[in-house]
């Protein structure tokens, strides 16, 4: 047994571990949708099925309550839904049809702010007295002198600033907010004018209401030339939800529609996206124009001309991105932009995938996302070296390109027996070979058939790890399988309730053997075992010897001469040649070159502050390690070093990573071993 002090070791702050994101939202209005003779809310249900169809899967849609403005944004009796929008009724049939196509309904929620029915507080549905505006509020009600409490933001002149330190102000928002999501059939939040009041506030109001999704809009001023500030804001406002909300990327906007006009060296900051979604992908939400920005406001406008130099950046990097309605369906851009959609959603991209840039000049920007997705913006040259890049999308100065899948032999269907206590089952896979495929948790759902077997079809798949759950509710260990499988606590190369068995043949050609023999345990499904040296092996020619096994799918065993020598621990579940510590599953030339085998386990678990990894390797290889939090951040990693055959101990850090499920592969020659290991404190 060998220590190996680990080399290098690179630890990155982990902001937290939220999934990775592949949503696409859509702003569903502008500033005049409110004048639209249809009733807009009928034009948003009109859309649902094509907003499907592009791949949307959330919808903004324009403040819900009566208010003093036409658009919404002074609003003035909450429960009152019927709006300049269209009727109550309208707004549940555009809810109920959007959510016919799994599509989410985000609320506009303008809670810093109301103004009153008859004059500037006289609040109504819900009443409120003066107590619910801030004591330093111009209203100077009550003789001039304060009701509530002062402001925790800044000040909005245009209406009543609401003082929500006010419990009875928190209590009513988080009814109506409730109300809003359960009749009225809202997902989530899309918090209007957050710097007006502590972002505090917002995780009380998202703690009690559980949205799907949340975003803040927080618009300040921007320094071009030192944005570091500008993006600090936005980070430090989410942190103070308790990172319950995303924030609307206003430094991204901001930089990106400076660098289309001739500036494109801003997009790289040292090698690294300049906006939020440089410092925190998982909590930006990246736009090119909204109803302020642009529609017939205009006031910080996306120049019109390179609009979709904008979306081609946007809806290939990370962040959660956002398409406006007049570009989508006013534009005549609606297929340029479902391209690129389709091509983050074919390809995985998400809010957390990694950016590797290649060029960034006055005239040229150039990318590639998660080692699958290339693309490029502006009038200068580029495109991606190697010969497997195909040309996807590309239009006036932008163009992107999708790597092709690797070739595979086929697909691979396994089968899993559902313990009577589960409500379903559901697959969660990852490091699947050849295409690398993974899911998010808690993965794709199971097809039942009958009997308590489940079944999934990986495409393109010869191995990979696999975890069967109830939903996320309960799991199995971590597996591993190549080829069509049955599990049932362990894996089988046939139904095992269909009755009968396989047979599973091993080969070994050894060297300077006399007496080949096999020691085996752990056989499945029968159990079956030896005792030391084991059996003896038959000839068939050429040095090589073989024993097969009756009725079984999967085994342990030893090879050695009698017990005076022995190979390493091994383990298969079909056909095996073995030859000079070489493993591989299928018969080949005696010149072949083969990848080693390596078998990982890890202890303790959960571990503290230390925790070793065990490797067993078949052959000489070429070892790394690499760990990461559960959204797939790195955390830490180690240089390559060669290693011998046998077993190994790696021992790993874990004293500064917080607790929580971590995630750690192995790499030794070609094969990789990804598990997962939890940290207490």
């Amino acid at each position: 047994m060998k220590k190996l002090t680990l080399i290098s070791l690179l630890l990155c702050f982990i902001f937290s571990l939220s999934a990775q994101n592949t949503d696409v939202l859509l702003q569903g209005f502008n500033w005049d949708s409110h004048s639209n003779t249809l009733g807009w809310y009928n034009v948003v249900k009109d859309k649902a099925a094509d907003m499907d169809a592009a791949g949307i899967d959330m919808v903004w849609l324009p403040p819900p309550s009566d208010a003093a403005a036409v658009q919404g944004y002074l609003p003035r009796k909450l429960y009152d839904v019927n709006s300049e929008y269209g009727t109550q009724a309208e707004l549940q049939s555009a809810i109920s049809e959007l959510h016919s196509y799994g599509i989410k309904a985000i609320a506009d929620i303008v809670i810093n702010h109301r103004v009153g029915v008859t004059n500037w507080a006289d609040f109504d549905q819900p009443a409120w007295d003066c107590s619910a505006v801030v004591a330093n509020d111009e209203w100077g009600q009550n003789g001039g002198n304060p009701c509530g409490n002062w402001d925790t933001g800044d000040n909005y002149h245009a209406a009543r600033d609401i003082d929500h330190t006010n419990a009875t102000v928190q209590a009513d928002l988080i009814a109506w907010m409730n109300w809003l999501k359960t009749t009225i059939g809202f997902d989530g939040w899309r918090y209007d004018y957050v710097r007006g009041y502590s972002g505090y506030y917002n995780s009380v109001y998202n703690n009690a209401t559980s949205p799907y999704f949340s975003v803040g809009e927080l618009w300040d001023n921007l320094d071009l030339n030192n944005y570091d500030p500008h993006r600090q804001q936005l980070a430090d406002w989410v942190n103070s939800t308790q990172v319950t909300s995303t924030v609307f990327d206003f430094t991204t906007k901001g930089v990106l529609q400076q660098a289309v006009n001739g500036e494109l060296w801003r997009l790289s900051n040292n090698g690294n996206a300049p906006g939020l979604i440089g410092w925190w992908p998982a909590q930006s939400v990246t736009f090119v124009d909204n109803h302020d920005t642009g529609s017939s406001q205009n006031y910080w406008p996306f120049p019109g001309d390179k609009v979709m130099q904008g979306y081609a950046y946007i809806l290939t990097h990370p962040g959660i991105p956002t398409v406006f309605w007049d570009h989508f369906y006013d534009w005549g851009l609606h297929d340029e932009i479902k391209a690129l959609i389709q091509i983050r959603k074919d390809n995985g991209l998400h809010s957390e995938s990694s950016i590797d840039i290649k060029a960034a000049s006055w005239d040229l920007y150039a990318a590639e996302i998660d080692g699958k997705v290339a693309m490029k913006i502006g009038p200068g040259s580029w495109s991606p070296q190697g010969s497997d890049w195909v040309l996807t999308a590309f239009g006036n100065d932008y163009a992107v390109w999708v790597k092709s899948a690797p070739s595979c032999n086929g697909d691979m269907t396994v089968y899993f027996k559902k313990p009577t206590n589960w409500s379903t089952a559901t697959i969660y896979y990852w490091n699947v070979t050849p295409g690398g495929a993974a899911t998010g948790w808690p993965g794709a759902g199971m097809t039942d058939m009958g009997n308590g077997w489940y079944s999934y079809t990986l495409p393109c798949a010869d191995c990979a790890n696999i975890i069967f759950s109830d939903n996320g509710a309960n799991q199995t260990a971590d597996l591993y399988r190549c080829g069509d499988g049955w599990y049932n606590g362990s894996w089988h190369n046939s139904n095992p309730d269909s009755g009968g068995g396989n047979s599973l043949t091993v080969h070994f050609r050894p060297s300077g053997f006399s007496n080949p023999t096999i020691y085996y345990w752990n056989v499945t499904p029968s159990g079956a075992t030896t005792s030391w040296p084991g059996v003896p092996m038959i000839s068939e020619g050429n040095g090589w010897y073989y024993y097969t096994f009756a009725n079984t799918d999967c085994a342990n065993f030893i090879f050695s001469n009698n017990g005076a020598s022995q190979t390493a621990d091994l383990y298969s579940c079909s056909e095996y040649w073995y030859e000079n510590g070489v493993g591989w599953n299928s018969e080949a030339s005696d010149n072949a070159t083969f990848a080693p085998e390596i078998e990982v386990q890890h202890a303790p678990n959960p571990a503290r502050d230390h925790m070793d990894i065990t490797v067993r390797l078949t052959a000489p290889a070429e070892v790394q390690l690499e760990l990461f939090d559960l959204s797939g951040r790195p955390v830490m990693m180690t240089q390559q070093f060669e290693s011998s055959e046998g077993q190994l101990v790696l021992p790993v850090d874990v004293s500064q990573l917080s607790s929580g499920v971590y995630w750690y592969r192995l790499h030794a020659g070609a094969q990789t071993v990804t598990k997962k290991f939890v940290v207490t404190k």
